[in-house]
């Protein structure tokens, strides 16, 4: 019986590198389980975000270094659609049931989302954008309470701050969202955890970035006075 040829790859399947993509994963008769194959395409579609995600940092920190904040923000901009798309990535998950997942955890050994790469480098590099953007600020001799109190004056700084601070919120949003992921996947009181994960995480999702700009919106509410007395905005 003759061997059917195997037609030419397409130059998308060679663009996109299709047979390499789509051989990453465990072939049907290797599965531990039905659902091995949807657990681990997951992650590894959360690791191409992650991959992105670093990329548009890299860019960001450059493009502030270079004092074009337009372009700093469209890259922020980009850090955050992705951010946001993550928890329903992590969302499929769901249809895993927990039977299935501790059998899938037998072959996973050691591993846990919290070695993930990706995500370890995020966690790296989503403080060291401060440097940058305060020396913005420091080049324009403001701060980011004088920015708050007069957006429209400074608005590219103001667009950069709040893609800043969004991104901070989004990554710790994810953190929280991995939280409910683990109590409904796994459980915060089972023994074999012992606690100390599920307790990390939570120390994990209080983790900010930007302190100082989280702050300072703390100092605009003090500095118009109490929800009682308010005052407007003026020097």
């Amino acid at each position: 019986m003759k061997e059917e040829k195997k037609s030419e790859l397409t130059d998308y399947e060679k663009y996109i590198r299709t047979e390499e993509l789509l051989s990453l994963q465990k072939e049907e008769e290797e599965l531990c389980c039905e659902d091995e194959l949807t657990f681990q395409m997951i992650h590894q579609i959360a690791e191409l975000h992650f991959k992105l995600v670093i990329q548009y940092i890299h860019r960001a920190d450059r493009f502030m270094r270079d004092d074009d904040l337009f372009v700093a923000v469209t890259q922020l901009r980009r850090v955050n659609m992705h951010m946001k798309q993550l928890p329903e990535v992590f969302n499929l998950v769901k249809v895993i049931t927990p039977a299935d997942y501790h059998t899938i955890r037998l072959y996973l050994g050691r591993g846990s989302g919290q070695d993930s790469p990706g995500f370890n480098r995020i966690l790296q590099l989503g403080p060291t954008l401060w440097e940058p953007f305060e020396a913005l600020l420091n080049n324009r001799m403001l701060t980011p309470l004088e920015v708050y109190k007069q957006p429209q004056k400074e608005h590219q700084l103001y667009d950069l701050m709040q893609e800043l601070i969004q991104f901070d919120e989004n990554f710790q949003s994810f953190r929280h969202h991995h939280i409910q992921l683990v109590r409904r996947m796994i459980g915060f009181d089972t023994q074999s955890l012992k606690g100390i994960p599920a307790k990390a995480l939570e120390r994990g999702v209080k983790f900010e970035f930007y302190p100082k700009l989280w702050k300072a919106i703390s100092e605009l509410t003090d500095f118009t006075g109490s929800s009682y007395n308010a005052q407007p905005l003026k020097e």
